[in-house]
């Protein structure tokens, strides 16, 4: 590849990282999840979904942000509805977490428009 034709790619994807940036911010300040660390969160869980995740598997999601902070941030979003928790049933100690189905809907939304931004077409809903 040619170095014009690499930077051109660079700057492409470098536009449409922060694009994608944009486009959580817009989407998700209302509910007060605007914070990337979320966008990290939300999308690792949406990427497990179907998997058992325990509150305490969470915090790993948001490197960005301290363990503390992240702890903060995780219970921020169960006080707020936007994920649900609940006890399991073999021990009530271990506090299971799942996206609502309105986080869901939201980050669908936020691939459709990311989609877009990254391959040029929006897929079909």
């Amino acid at each position: 590849m040619k170095k014009s034709s690499s930077r051109r790619s660079h700057e492409s994807v470098a536009r449409a990282i922060v694009a994608m940036d944009d486009i959580w911010i817009r989407l998700f300040r209302d509910i007060g999840l605007s914070d990337l660390s979320y966008c990290d969160l939300l999308i690792q869980m949406w990427l497990k979904r179907g998997h058992e995740l325990h509150k305490t598997d969470l915090y790993d999601f948001m490197p960005s942000v301290s363990r503390r902070t992240a702890v903060k941030y995780v219970q921020r979003a169960i006080d707020e509805g936007h994920l649900n928790e609940k006890s399991t049933k073999l021990d009530k100690r271990v506090r299971r977490v799942e996206l609502t189905p309105s986080t869901v809907k939201r980050l669908e939304q936020f691939f459709e428009l990311t989609t877009d931004q990254f391959f040029g077409t929006v897929s079909d809903k």
